[in-house]
């Protein structure tokens, strides 16, 4: 299986706080049955040159320590690109920005707790330097729980959508796992991520994830999100944006936001 949103990367933002650590993190990884994950620091959108190097030259540290201690984790670079308004030209400059190094891929993130603008023109502009955008967790974000129907806007302008698999488990409070296990069921998430940050506490998740989506959802789409997908990053490949519901009036989302208690 594929995790594709995690903090490895020892001493650098709010990750592991040395190289043991996250070799015990990948170790956790391994037994969860993951094969492959990405190392997405957070970065925003000014990135000095010798930050870059560093999470280069502790990449390399960290699969080197793996493949000596013959652990089955592929990791493979990316980042979590913070939203700002030329992210798109962020994109262009700095390898660390798109998964895989080389890819064509972008992991970002909202603030969770204000309102970002004038995301839809970079959405745009992202799609049309031939980026597949990817928002972290939206399920998080206080204005999306606030007013679901904005997920249908975001998948209109081309972003693609991936879920902590914390919030299905409950981590981050009951709203964020209803919103999660409501678009899930919807179909509209594109990939899964632990967004782990340390041993203790934020570890990798993903098979209690799945164990959980198997109650919602079947065996096909599971492995969309966990096989299929992330591997397409790998080689460049389209991914085609999930069915868009056809909401025709607001008494969908009314229901979600009573359920929710909005």
């Amino acid at each position: 299986m594929f995790d594709i949103h995690n903090h490895l990367i020892f001493q650098f933002d709010d990750g592991p706080r040395d190289l043991q650590e996250a070799v015990d993190m990948l170790k956790t990884a391994a037994e969860q049955g993951i094969t492959h994950t990405f190392a997405t620091s957070h970065f925003q959108e000014i990135i000095p040159p010798q930050m870059e190097a560093d999470y280069f030259f502790k990449l390399e540290a960290l699969q080197n320590r793996i493949e000596a201690e013959n652990i089955p984790v592929t990791i493979h670079s990316g980042s979590e690109l913070f939203y700002h308004h030329f992210m798109n030209e962020t994109v262009k400059k700095h390898r660390v920005c798109t998964l895989n190094g080389n890819s064509q891929y972008v992991l970002f993130e909202f603030p969770l707790y204000l309102k970002p603008t004038g995301y839809d023109a970079i959405i745009f502009q992202l799609k049309m330097d031939g980026y597949f955008p990817i928002l972290a967790h939206p399920e998080r974000y206080h204005f999306i729980q606030q007013e679901p129907e904005k997920i249908i806007e975001l998948l209109k302008m081309g972003a693609l959508l991936q879920i902590n698999t914390g919030s299905l488990l409950g981590h981050f409070g009951k709203t964020a796992q209803r919103l999660a296990r409501q678009f899930l069921e919807l179909r509209i998430i594109s990939f899964l991520g632990s967004d782990a940050h340390r041993r203790d506490g934020r570890n990798f998740s993903l098979k209690p994830a799945v164990d959980e989506l198997k109650l919602l959802v079947d065996k096909a789409y599971i492995d969309e999100l966990t096989l299929h997908n992330p591997q397409k990053i790998l080689t460049n490949e389209p991914i085609e944006s999930p069915p868009i519901p056809e909401i025709k009036t607001d008494g969908f989302f009314s229901r979600i936001r009573k359920i929710f208690s909005f």
